[in-house]
């Protein structure tokens, strides 16, 4: 046989090959007290049931049978088929290899463990105290059978496995043999119980760990600082039994004394000790860490790491105020929650990552709200951590090499699908809608949202790819720079990137210099709100054309996320209130300007490249390349993104336009009221009677919601501190500046923004661009230095900060402040 590895083979690492479980004890293995073990492939379990897969086949498809009656079936055409010819004797061989002499573990391991949403934690079996090859050999064909227990069946099912698909892998490891006044249990890393992300938790027993983790006793609990591993919390549980190794053959339980039970199953530095080897799993996965472990005759060992993907919600702002600065209809939150989740744990699994089991975003009150203690659990795990000093760098420079080759892949691969989504676009807006029935309409808006889940999958990796890269030139710049200067370089080196947005700003600056032109236009600009511009146009027939074809381009652009918004195309009254603010500006040479930039741009590349280390030369150089790709993609990202809302916007019309002949909308928007399954169920089974008071509650609400300020972590109202006159936030541009601020809480207000004054805004996007033309600083409530606020105000040369809470509310039109850039301070100066 040449399907059986050794723990310690680098082969065994390959989850299709070992399963879930065998690889991670493979991956933990090659640095970690693992006992010594063999994974037996997943491809004997294959030739095992080769022969078979038609009886199998036949099996599933029996209506006549329920999920038990086919488990019973299949299990026992399993357990009396033989194993392929020549395993027991390569076992034999293996095992002695090994060294596996005395009683063995004998583990499942799926190879569909461990998929997003699916762990299948204890759902395959576990065989412990096996001695000989023949037992071991019959506890494989158990593990293969427990691949079919009843209660398997309906879980992938439920995760859209197919059953023929899964195969199984099996470690055989030497049992390590906890006395019955030693100790095995399980570790946390962190607290997954109370999201304490500086703490080890430890629940431990007496004997063998198998009833801590099958929870079948009662057990001690402890908890560690990460720190110094000192403890924080001891829970001593009454323990009456223990589960050790029997001789004969298996396990069984023993009775303990009386004087032991009230014991804390571990002292002081082996509670320590677990603490450690929990947070070395943890450095070595690159991942927080849910171990097993156990004692024997001094030595600590651990049994099995997997990462820990669930940890309690925290719901904060932090992530979601520059995304959703405003309150959501439910309509367009439901349509995307579904893509954007499946988007991230795509980008997650791309970076390396595990999946994240839980939800990142969720609406509360009509607002986002983020999971900041999953932020901060995905935090820190990226390749910055090979770059502590160069000599890191030149360690890591293979590892980086292999494993991020998809991040020069991505760029490529992403433009060759944007074409496949376009053309798709253009397929749905052609459609015609005239006379469909609601289901078919309703179908029309599904393939919508389909097509943007699609299209979405590899975004956020983008944006998160761009944010590490980000950090990693920022830090590899501070190896040889004090940190001022290293920012100062970084700035430098990212300070012109040619964006989406920047040319749609050059076509809108063209655009004001044609009005400019027209004289009587220009006055019309100076005294005309946008939506009496827009009734003037046609009297202005070239920039009436002009204008016409930009909207062509660029009218997708959104002025909010939510889809209930229209876009520039259907409000270009917004458009011209951004035109008068440009129109405002004297001619300039902007491209001059912009070949200023950038020969000063390339000039530092070029002193930076000339200083690095010759055989860094190439890391540096992709790094710089690679951080304005992303910077570019992310923003040509969402410009693209953003195509979806036409076609979207249109559907959802049709069908509100056709529920108010109904009489049961009295404004077609209203859809956007309507939860998604409560829409669902009407349009496709024509029940419309639960829509008026869908509508009539969460209009309310979200009406509601837009008079208030939402509270930053859910649940815990905040009253913002007037008294103070400095207030704290991140440093987006660089640079201080002191003057009277005005609040923009939405395009409302744009064309009321005085010149040479500070923005300030809860968030800003592309569509606001040209305010900063007009502001001499930027302040927001959200964001940070990858902000489109702060990429912004650098190419500008505005000082800006950003993530200023409540700014909003404590700031007031025409008081005076300086924004320090550099160091993320706001100064109120009138206080």
């Amino acid at each position: 046989m040449t399907y059986l590895f050794a723990l310690t083979d680098p082969r065994a690492t390959d989850v299709a090959r070992s399963g879930g479980k065998g690889a991670s004890l493979a991956q933990a293995a090659q640095h970690l007290p693992v006992p010594p073990g063999i994974v037996v492939s997943s491809d004997v379990y294959r030739a095992f049931v080769a022969p078979l897969r038609d009886d199998l086949a036949g099996i599933l498809c029996d209506d006549k049978l329920d999920h038990d009656a086919r488990s019973q079936r299949i299990r026992a055409l399993l357990l009396a088929h033989p194993l392929p010819a020549g395993l027991e004797q390569a076992l034999a061989t293996a095992i002695d290899d090994a060294g596996l002499h005395g009683p063995v573990a004998v583990r499942s391991s799926g190879t569909m463990e461990d998929l997003p949403g699916a762990a299948f934690a204890g759902q395959h079996d576990t065989f412990l105290g096996v001695r000989g090859t023949a037992a071991i050999a019959e506890a494989i064909r158990a593990c293969y059978a427990s691949l079919w227990n009843a209660h398997v069946l309906p879980y992938r099912e439920r995760m859209g496995l197919n059953h023929l698909d899964a195969a199984m892998a099996v470690v055989v490891q030497s049992l390590v043999q906890v006395g019955v006044d030693e100790a095995a249990g399980v570790a946390f890393s962190i607290d997954p119980v109370r999201g304490e992300l500086d703490q080890v938790l430890i629940n431990a027993s007496f004997g063998l760990g198998e009833t801590v983790v099958a929870g079948e006793s009662p057990v001690d609990e402890f908890r560690q600082h990460r720190s110094d591993f000192g403890d924080t919390e001891a829970s001593v549980a009454e323990k009456t039994h223990a589960l050790i190794a029997d001789e004969a053959n298996g396990t069984r339980h023993v009775e303990l004394p009386a004087e032991q039970r009230q014991r804390a199953s571990l002292d002081e530095s082996q509670r320590q000790a677990v603490a450690r080897l929990a947070v070395a799993a943890e450095a070595h996965f690159g991942f927080p860490q849910d171990i097993e472990w156990a004692w024997q005759d001094g030595s600590l060992y651990l049994l099995q790491s997997r990462a820990i993907t669930r940890v309690p919600a925290r719901w904060t702002r932090d992530e979601s105020a520059e995304r959703f600065p405003n309150p959501m209809t439910p309509l367009t939150w439901d349509l995307c929650e579904e893509g954007f989740h499946a988007s991230l744990n795509h980008s997650f699994r791309l970076m390396g990552l595990p999946p994240f089991g839980d939800k990142w975003f969720v609406m509360r009150d009509y607002y986002i709200y983020g999971n900041q203690n999953a932020v901060r659990l995905y935090s820190g795990r990226t390749p910055t951590r090979m770059l502590k000093d160069v000599e890191s760098v030149r360690a890591a420079l293979p590892q980086i090499a292999s494993q991020f080759a998809w991040v020069q892949e991505l760029p490529v691969t992403w433009m060759r699908d944007l074409d496949t989504y376009l053309i798709e676009i253009g397929s749905l807006m052609r459609e015609s809608l005239e006379g469909l029935p609601l289901p078919a309409l309703w179908d029309y808006v599904m393939r919508i949202n389909a097509l943007g889940t699609r299209y979405f999958l590899p975004n956020i990796a983008i944006s998160l790819t761009q944010r590490t890269l980000y950090t990693g030139l920022l830090q590899m710049l501070k190896l040889a720079l004090p940190p001022e200067q290293a920012q100062e370089v970084f700035d430098r080196l990212l300070a012109v990137t040619d964006t989406k947005t920047g040319q749609v700003n050059a076509e809108l600056w063209a655009l004001s210099r044609l009005a400019r032109a027209d004289a009587t236009l220009a006055q019309a600009m100076e005294t005309l709100s946008g939506h009496e511009l827009v009734q003037l146009l046609p009297s202005h027939p070239t920039f009436a054309r002009e204008f016409a074809t930009f909207l062509q381009r660029h009218g997708h652009r959104e002025l909010d996320f939510d889809a209930y918004h229209p876009t520039w195309i259907e409000a270009p009254h917004i458009v011209l209130d951004q035109l008068k603010i440009l129109c405002q500006r004297t001619d300039e040479d902007r491209a001059a300007t912009e070949r200023r930039q950038k020969i000063a741009q390339a000039d530092m590349e070029h002193r930076v490249l000339s200083e690095a280390p010759e055989e860094l030369r190439y890391l540096v150089h992709e790094v710089i390349r690679l951080a304005r790709v992303y910077t570019a993609l992310d923003d040509l990202e969402h410009y693209q993104t953003t195509r979806l809302t036409l076609p979207l916007r249109r559907g959802l019309r049709a069908i509100g336009e056709r529920l108010v002949q109904a009489g049961v909308l009295t404004d077609a928007s209203d859809i956007y009221f309507i939860p998604l399954r409560i829409l669902d169920v009407a349009m496709r089974e024509q029940h419309l009677e639960a829509i008026p008071a869908a509508v009539a509650e969460h209009k309310q609400g979200y009406e509601a919601a837009g008079q208030r300020i939402p509270d930053w972590v859910h649940g815990e109202h905040e009253e913002p501190d007037t008294d103070s006159n400095a207030l704290k936030g991140l440093g987006g541009s660089p640079g201080v500046i002191e003057g009277d601020v005005f609040v923009v809480n939405g395009p409302e207000d744009f064309a009321r923004f005085p010149k040479d004054t500070i923005l300030v805004a809860r968030t800003t996007n592309p569509a606001w661009t040209p305010l900063f033309y007009q502001a001499i600083g930027i302040i927001t409530e959200s964001g940070g230095p990858l902000s489109h606020g702060a990429v912004t105000a650098r190419e500008l040369g505005l000082p800006a900060v950003m993530s200023v809470r409540n700014v909003t509310r404590l700031l007031r039109n025409g008081e005076r402040v300086r924004v320090d850039g550099r160091n993320g301070q706001v100064v109120r100066l009138d206080v």
